[in-house]
Parts: structure tokens; sequence; C-alpha cells
């Protein structure tokens, strides 16, 4: 797909697989790193017309009392709906795209990375895999998604299972990666997973690492 010699490549999984965390540990190899679910919270906080449909949509009680854009209480509305879910989505997610496609490409002609990476939960469910050189899933246990999401966001374990079945099983993803990450073991061996990955995709030896801070709770 690419016009030059960097590849792009998706990180994706399951709700609390730990895929940021995987695509963060891309970014100290030297990979460009872009997260989908960041561009798609700096549209809801930003963007005065998605903020308008969204409104529009669900009502004013999804907004704090600045007026801005409460996701909580808006995630609390679309996860036990489906058909809001769908409402959602078809808001959010044409310009979530569309900003994703505008940083990816502004990274490629830069020529300054061999790698991007697209950090983005719903490559599969928004059928996105013609956009990537290969695409990476990552899997984790039933009992660290829960915790890591009960930890990260505060929620209840049914909250929590409403958002996993929200998706694609990570299971089904995994018979379409390119690649599959299995994070059920410290951060280190995640750390240790992702170099061979890294190095199989770009055909090279053992990749000088840029260290940084990584949590492994996503």
């Amino acid at each position: 797909m690419a016009q030059t010699s960097t590849k792009v490549i998706g990180v994706t999984g399951g709700t609390g697989c730990g895929q940021t965390t995987v695509a963060n540990l891309f970014g100290e190899l030297g990979a460009k790193v872009i997260h989908a679910d960041e561009i798609g919270h700096r549209i809801l906080e930003n963007d005065p017309s998605v903020r308008k449909e969204l409104v529009a949509a669900f009502g004013k009680s999804i907004l704090n009392r600045d007026g801005s854009i409460n996701r909580k209480q808006l995630g609390e509305l679309v996860f036990k709906d489906q058909t809001k879910l769908h409402k959602l989505n078809a808001i959010v997610h044409p310009r979530m795209i569309a900003e994703v496609v505008e940083e990816m490409e502004e990274a490629r002609q830069s020529g300054k990375y061999p790698l991007i990476v697209i950090d983005a939960a719903l490559i599969y469910e928004l059928s996105l895999e013609h956009m990537f050189d290969a695409i990476v899933v990552v899997t984790s246990r039933l009992k660290d998604r829960i915790r890591r999401l009960r930890d990260r966001d505060g929620l209840s374990e049914r909250e929590i299972m409403k958002r996993i079945q929200s998706q694609i099983p990570v299971q089904e993803k995994t018979r379409w990666a390119d690649y599959v990450i299995r994070n059920n073991g410290t951060l280190e061996d995640l750390r240790h997973h992702v170099e061979g990955v890294y190095r199989k995709i770009l055909g090279i030896g053992k990749p000088t690492r840029r260290r940084r801070s990584v949590s492994s709770k996503n």
C-alpha cells in the first residue's frame, strides 16, 4: 500500500488486552505511533460540530457543566445499547479516520521513521485492514483484561463485559492477524515479543531501543 519504503502496521486487539502498551513499545524501537483513541478524544473535546451532533443524538445529559462532553456518561449510555453505539460511531469515526490518515501521511512523507504504528481498537470492526501492510493483534487472559480496565477506568465488571462484548472476539481477530502478541506475562516479556515482531516486519537484526516509561495498564 505504501508509496515509500516506510511500512504502516495496525496494532489492535480487545479492550484491556494491552494494545496501547504494545504500540508504545514499538515507539521505543523508533516507530512513529499514532493513537486513534487519543484522536477520538481530541475530536470529542475540540470539535463543536461533533458536540452539536452528539447532543442532538443523545441529549444534554452527556454534557458536563462547562458544556464539554462527559465521556464516562456517554460511554455508559452507548455501551448498553448497540443502536446508540452505532450512532456514536457514525458521528465520530469518519472524522477520526480522516485525522489518523492525515497524521500517517505526514509521518510517511517526513521520511523520519522506519515504521508507522496505528494503535486502533476497531480495525476489523470498521473494515480498515486495507490501510496496513500488516496487522498485529494483542491478546490477553480475560481476568487480566478485567483487572486492567477496572484499575484504569474504574468500571464495574458488568460495564467491562458490555464493552468487551461490543467488539469482535479477540479469538476471531487472531485468525486474521499477520502477527499475534500474547500479553500474559511481565512487561519485559512483552517487550521481548514486540522486539521480535519488529525485527520480522523490518527484516533487521536486534534494534536499538529508545527507552522511556511505558505503563502496561491499558
